[in-house]
């Protein structure tokens, strides 16, 4: 072999005996692939190695004798262009130009080769990627026209793309049109969807929305009947002249007959709510029934705020039993003027007695004060009484034990027990005393528990007698403040 080809690699491997080339001297390259072998080697294998390579057993070829005349090889060349074999013919016109150079026929084989594998490649390459791209129609054009520059093997290759394509083409258009008549048959899918979609949500959304309302009714449960009349009074005002105004208004009224009548006993207030809801025309004999438990329940209710209302009064409470009056007076409010009318009146009388027991209690407070500054007075014309233990207290009576009342003082909080016969307090009474403070009682408490607790002996009436001039005229004033207060007293104890 009389040509070598040098690379810049330091380690080369022979592709026939797999050992390094490690003398350059040694190295050849194959013209065609390019792969690295011992001269020795080449010749031994009778060219290249690589199966597919257009040197394979290149040196058994007689053509390829170092003996064989240029013009011989350039008859070759030529014969190889008729056979369409472009890659042999550069290899030919390669094997010529490493001896001549200067060669002007095996240049322009050389360059004529070079040109129409460059258009042989770019066809294939445009086939391929029509293929790739499912563009099959166009991919058969193009392999049809690589034809002509293909050789017999290569020729029947493509001849077998081409009969595929063929065969491929009316599957491709069978299956293009039946994905045609998918997407029709999808979209007008569509189109019936929207279509019933606007009809169901524009021309039946009343409907929709009623049936949708009246699916939720639920007549024994109270909650639920209240959150559906609600929901068909926002139908209603949703739609004020739809068809289905009349089926709504019925529902509504149906729904309020039933919670009115469930509820009127426990919850008459809003049983009365839902019976106006109720036309007392067309149901005349429900809508009496139904009122008829209203008043009942109304009239309980009210018997229970008037006895509240007495027994408050009888503790001389006026003014918690005068919020219970007015509490009375707010739930007579609910009818009419002409039902209740005599309770209305006589509830009307109470709250002005209330008023006026409410000013008295006012007055009497002066009248104590006044007792209150006769008894200091009655101090100093009494020299004996020890001024240490007068006392006054001001407080709420608690509770009887014995001779004694119980009183809680306001000032100190503490309990003190009141001596005074004469006197009748009632059990949470507020009441002002004066009188002496002296020694302690053991009193016991609700629970039978023993008391020690400090006595006041009233001295409101006459507990301490003699003393000066000026004396008769305080007893006098005290004895006629007295008398007022026990009128006043009287007036307190007018009942409802």
């Amino acid at each position: 072999m009389s040509s070598t080809e040098k690379k810049d690699e330091h380690y080369l491997i022979c592709q026939h005996c797999l050992k390094d080339i490690d003398d350059e001297n040694e190295r050849y390259f194959c013209k065609s692939c390019g792969m690295s072998y011992h001269i020795r080697c080449w010749e031994k294998g009778n060219g290249c190695a690589v199966l597919s390579c257009s040197q394979k057993n290149i040196l058994l070829n007689p053509l390829f004798q170092s003996s064989v005349p240029v013009r011989e090889l350039l008859i070759h060349i030529e014969y190889l262009f008729n056979v369409r074999k472009f890659n042999e013919a550069i290899n030919e016109c390669n094997r010529i130009l490493n001896v001549e150079k200067n060669n002007i026929e095996a240049k322009v084989f050389y360059n004529r080769a070079i040109s129409v594998m460059n258009v042989k490649m770019k066809i294939y390459e445009s086939a391929e990627e029509s293929f790739k791209k499912k563009e099959f129609k166009a991919a058969s054009m193009f392999y049809t026209d690589y034809l002509k520059y293909c050789d017999e093997e290569e020729s029947e290759f493509i001849h077998s793309k081409i009969k595929y394509l063929s065969e491929l083409l009316p599957a491709i258009k069978r299956n293009r049109y039946i994905q045609n008549s998918i997407y029709a048959f999808i979209v007008l899918l569509i189109l019936l969807s929207a279509g019933f979609l606007a009809y169901r949500f524009i021309y039946l959304k009343e409907n929709t929305e009623f049936a949708e309302i009246e699916s939720g009714d639920d007549m024994s449960n109270v909650k639920i009947l209240e959150t559906q009349i609600a929901k068909y009074e926002k139908f209603l005002i949703k739609y004020p002249d739809g068809k289905l105004k009349e089926s709504a208004v019925d529902k509504i009224r149906k729904l309020s007959v039933q919670i009115a009548s469930a509820i009127c006993s426990d919850d008459w207030r809003t049983s009365l709510i839902y019976l106006k809801k109720i036309n007392s025309k067309e149901n005349p004999i429900t809508y009496k029934d139904i009122y008829g438990k209203i008043q009942n329940s109304a009239r309980k209710e009210f018997q229970e705020l008037t006895e509240k209302a007495k027994e408050l009064d009888g503790k001389r409470k006026y003014s918690e039993a005068k919020d219970n009056i007015d509490k009375s007076i707010a739930l007579l409010d609910y009818f009419t003027v002409n039902e209740f009318s005599k309770e209305r009146q006589l509830m009307y009388d109470s709250k002005n007695l209330m008023n006026k027991k409410i000013s008295l209690v006012v007055k009497v407070k002066d009248i104590e004060k006044e007792i209150i500054n006769k008894t200091d007075e009655l101090k100093k014309i009494e020299p004996e009484l020890d001024m240490k233990n007068i006392e006054q207290a001001t407080g709420k009576v608690m509770k009887r034990n014995g001779e004694y009342v119980i009183l809680k003082s306001f000032e100190d909080k503490k309990l003190y027990a009141i001596k005074n016969p004469n006197t009748n307090y009632e059990i949470g009474e507020e009441v002002i005393i004066n009188g002496v403070k002296k020694g302690k009682a053991d009193l016991s408490d609700d629970a039978g528990n023993l008391m020690l607790l400090p006595v006041i002996y009233d001295y409101s009436t006459n507990l301490f007698p003699g003393g000066i001039d000026n004396k008769g005229n305080i007893i006098q004033r005290l004895n006629l403040l007295k008398g007022q207060k026990e009128k006043l007293d009287s007036l307190l104890k007018i009942g409802i």
